[in-house]
């Protein structure tokens, strides 16, 4: 089974790129492109990992996080936040939730599947379960996948 990432960026084009990227390594990747979006795909799509930008629109990146602390079927999940780092009042309300990996932007395509592969890694070595796997259903209602 292929591990699935979950890609929460507001921006298309860069969404797009770390996609294919992604994909091009072996990855299944589910894509989102605002908050809500990203709390329906945790919990209808079972990924892996999070990559999480935290200037998404409809409840921002520290809503992703307070939707997964307070949910134990998602909380499980490992967190890689990729920002500009434009935003510190955003990134300082971000820091009271669990996040595995912090990076800025830009960051390559290799760069991120590298942070990825770390985070993962470093999970299955202190034996953290990952989230149960189920099918992904697509929530077509927000036009992305």
């Amino acid at each position: 089974m292929r591990t699935r990432i979950l890609l929460a960026d507001p921006d298309a084009v860069l969404r797009e790129n770390y996609r294919e990227n992604l994909e091009r390594s072996g990855f299944e990747v589910v894509t989102a492109a605002t908050a809500l979006e990203c709390v329906v795909r945790l919990r209808d799509c079972s990924p892996d990992l999070l990559v999480l930008e935290p200037s998404i629109p409809w409840g921002w990146g520290d809503g992703v996080l307070a939707v997964m602390r307070e949910d134990p079927a998602i909380s499980v999940v490992p967190v890689i936040v990729l920002t500009h780092g434009y935003d510190r009042g955003l990134l300082y309300r971000m820091a009271r939730y669990r996040i595995d990996d912090f990076q800025t932007k830009p960051l390559s395509g290799r760069r991120l599947i590298r942070r990825i592969e770390a985070v993962l890694a470093s999970r299955e070595k202190v034996g953290i379960a990952l989230s149960g796997r189920q099918s992904c259903q697509e929530a077509k209602v927000f036009g992305a996948t």
